[in-house]
């Protein structure tokens, strides 16, 4: 669980310095907490590093490069401490990227399975750490400095992070369906042996933990983000702060906390459930596979374009604040 918070954290520190929260420069008062984020983060990082190191059964480039990666990934973020620059978290958080997907290049091509393997399950790593480092980082943020940052300009900023952060959600989401659902139908056989099996049973955990995050996604993307909208344009500044500066980041520290659970239960999916019950593995890739994998991807990107729509219908002024 360690290690990945080590990709997650500086990948989610990164991505809302550089991309989702209002410049420093421009009076940014959140991406200066996250900021400040940047040195305890080294720390969690450092700690991922030292034990990968100590886990691993023998050392290879394999092995060494991304602990290479995440040791820049460290000195990025003590450096990020006294510079404002945007350019260095987008640094960091790319580290964050070659460290994770490192493991999943090939010495050499094998077979066309094989290659999907290592593909998607890189866009499911990719897809986790991100939606995942900017849970834990937004959430950390947020309670905070949720007691002593009061201001129309910090509402304003979390009002655009929120924004900005439900798209890149929405489409971190979207790779790990796709991802996910390859990766599962690759390792279970059948709905049995999500019981009977102890990859199985890691699987079901995850799943439902998985779940319970999308419900929450769905609930924000629903129901608080259009309410954030009704206040903004309604000129309600005190609502707009205690919905955008308070309550949503409470909710999603809440669901940093599930986050942080399914990378717990991680670490135990190892094997396979087909291998563990003695059934035969998954037929190989052919055009078929591709046929169904594409037909997946187009009807969880329409699912997801289709709620993305609805959801930018603004709610009447009058709605209710939690």
């Amino acid at each position: 669980m360690v290690y990945y918070l080590s990709l997650s954290i500086p990948l989610g520190i990164g991505l809302t310095i550089g991309a989702l929260a209002v410049p420093e420069s421009q009076g940014g008062l959140v991406a200066r907490k996250v900021r400040a984020l940047a040195v305890p983060a080294a720390t969690v990082v450092l700690l991922g590093i030292v034990l990968q190191f100590r886990a691993a059964a023998h050392l290879s480039v394999v092995t060494l490069a991304p602990l290479f990666a995440l040791t820049l990934a460290v000195c990025g973020l003590v450096a990020m401490r006294w510079s404002q620059s945007r350019a260095l978290p987008l640094g960091v958080g790319a580290v964050a990227v070659i460290a994770a997907v490192i493991p999943e290049i090939p010495a050499q091509f094998v077979n066309l399975s094989r290659a999907m393997s290592n593909v998607l399950t890189a866009v499911h790593v990719l897809g986790a750490i991100t939606w995942v480092g900017g849970l834990v980082v937004l959430a950390a943020t947020g309670i905070a400095g949720r007691r002593n940052i009061t201001g129309d300009g910090v509402a304003a900023d979390w009002v655009q992070i929120w924004e900005r952060f439900s798209l890149v959600a929405m489409i971190a989401v979207g790779a790990l369906v796709v991802s996910g659902s390859w990766l599962a139908w690759s390792h279970v056989g059948t709905p049995g042996q999500l019981l009977t099996t102890s990859y199985g049973r890691a699987l079901a955990v995850k799943l439902v933990l998985v779940v319970l995050l999308l419900c929450a996604g769905a609930y924000n993307v629903r129901v608080l983000l259009p309410r954030i909208r009704a206040l903004q344009s309604d000129g309600d500044a005190r609502g707009l702060f205690h919905l955008a500066a308070q309550h949503f980041p409470a909710v999603v520290f809440a669901e940093a906390l599930v986050a942080i659970c399914v990378l717990t239960v991680v670490p135990f999916l190892r094997g396979s459930a087909r291998a563990q019950a003695g059934s035969p593995a998954a037929v190989s890739f052919d055009l078929g596979t591709f046929g169904v994998g594409v037909v997946l991807i187009a009807a969880v990107a329409a699912a997801m374009w289709a709620g993305n729509r609805r959801s930018v219908t603004p709610l009447e002024p009058s709605a209710p604040v939690p």
